[in-house]
């Protein structure tokens, strides 16, 4: 299978070879040299932790959190 290279170094991963390998969107790819083969490889790491906080906070905690930082830094630039 070949692919074309884009003016910024992008290539699109075959869709066969994506679902092979079961890479979807979103996903990080560790790219390394292998002698003179370039290798792209699946990083595992954020789906061991994916959920693992799950039920501990919620978006709409955090939303309020970070909106009460935003207001405590505008009041400290109006000093």
């Amino acid at each position: 299978m070949k692919v074309r290279v884009g003016s910024r170094g992008t290539i699109v991963i075959p869709k066969q070879v994506r679902d092979k390998s079961g890479i979807v969107e979103g996903d990080v790819l560790e790219v390394f040299l292998k002698e003179k083969a370039i290798v792209l490889m699946k990083d595992t790491k954020w789906e061991k932790f994916h959920g693992c906080a799950e039920g501990l906070v919620t978006a709409e905690k955090i939303e309020k959190e970070l909106d009460e930082d935003e207001k405590a830094w505008e009041k400290r630039l109006e000093r």
